[in-house]
């Protein structure tokens, strides 16, 4: 599961801590134990799929600890929260690759992530148009693979 792009875990971590204590939040070992596993994800990931991997490692973490963790982890924008066309969240690292955007099979599941350039002239314009200062965009196209019926990655 390790990541092309190498993370720092121990740069994760600061950020981390810095937010619990400016939010007088508890400092867990179990929260930075969540975290270090997620760093292991090179995908989008569900809460219900990170409990089953930290299990299945050994991790004895509640499903009510990684649920809080991923919230506190999402507001401290160490992690990005999506909702790919009603599904559960998915979840991944905010700087394993910034600046992309999603191609979702309906049929299958299947994402690809992408970056395209010309989307960013494209946010650049339409908030000069309305008087707005861009900070980031998300995108995300829903279509359907060339054959859903023989996709590797259909669910059903």
């Amino acid at each position: 599961m390790a990541s092309d792009k190498k993370l720092n875990i121990n740069e994760l971590n600061q950020r981390f801590s810095d937010f619990l204590k400016r939010k007088n939040y508890r400092n867990t070992q179990e929260r930075y134990r969540v975290l270090e596993r997620i760093a292991e994800f090179d995908k989008h990931f569900s809460a219900d799929e990170l409990y089953f991997y930290m299990n299945s490692r050994g991790d004895s973490v509640s499903r009510a600890t990684i649920y809080s963790t991923l919230d506190l982890l999402t507001r401290c924008a160490i992690l990005v929260k999506h909702r790919f066309q009603g599904e559960s969240a998915h979840f991944e690292l905010s700087d394993r690759l910034p600046d992309h955007d999603h191609l979702i099979c309906v049929e299958c599941g299947f994402i690809v992530e992408f970056q395209e350039e010309s989307l960013v002239d494209v946010q650049k314009r339409i908030c000069e148009i309305h008087g707005f200062k861009p900070v980031k965009h998300s995108l995300q196209v829903f279509a359907v693979c060339p054959d859903p019926g023989r996709c590797e990655h259909n669910r059903s």
